[in-house]
């Protein structure tokens, strides 16, 4: 009996090893259960609130970007953003949209970034967009819905710091 038992937990060790294998972090901030960036950035001192809020206004005129609202006394600059995340080489692909909001004060602004939504693009699967929330909260838990989950955070990781670089470049110029 206990060659059995030590037989099956030789058998059962490489298992256990290949489950271990990933554990590169995700990073997703949340507050309050919801996906939700915040980052405030101190940039050159002789950059004026008008002048940071016109560069806000032009890095939301680039590609994939919409303006919803935009007030130029309060300083703030509120858009959404639509991005392309590929996931493996099925093809399939899904597109996440979130909302920025950028605040911009002298010499400072805030950014950030909420309602994270994605849309699979793929067969046999509704082309609606969906909140992320319920999704990452399986996720974070081991209970992922597809295989296509972990290439979708990490791409929405990696979309959320591309966007928060973009506007870093385009608020120093």
């Amino acid at each position: 009996m206990i060659k059995k038992l030590l037989f099956l937990c030789l058998l059962l060790t490489p298992v256990i090893a290949m489950a271990q294998q990933n554990t590169s972090p995700i990073l997703l901030q949340m507050r309050n259960g919801k996906v939700y960036f915040d980052n405030v950035y101190a940039i050159n001192v002789g950059f004026k609130k008008a002048d940071l809020y016109n560069k806000a206004l032009s890095w939301f005129k680039g590609d994939e970007k919409t303006i919803t609202n935009a007030n130029e006394k309060k300083g703030e600059v509120i858009g959404t953003c639509t991005t392309r995340v590929n996931i493996g080489n099925t093809g399939n692909y899904y597109f996440v949209r979130f909302v920025v909001d950028v605040i911009v004060y002298d010499a400072t602004y805030e950014v950030k970034v909420f309602d994270v939504y994605e849309k699979p693009i793929e067969k046999g699967i509704s082309n609606e967009y969906s909140k992320i929330e319920y999704r990452w909260w399986d996720f974070r838990r081991g209970k992922p819905w597809s295989a296509d989950d972990e290439p979708l955070f990490m791409g929405i990781s990696t979309s959320v710091n591309n966007i928060m670089d973009s506007l870093g470049n385009e608020m120093n110029k």
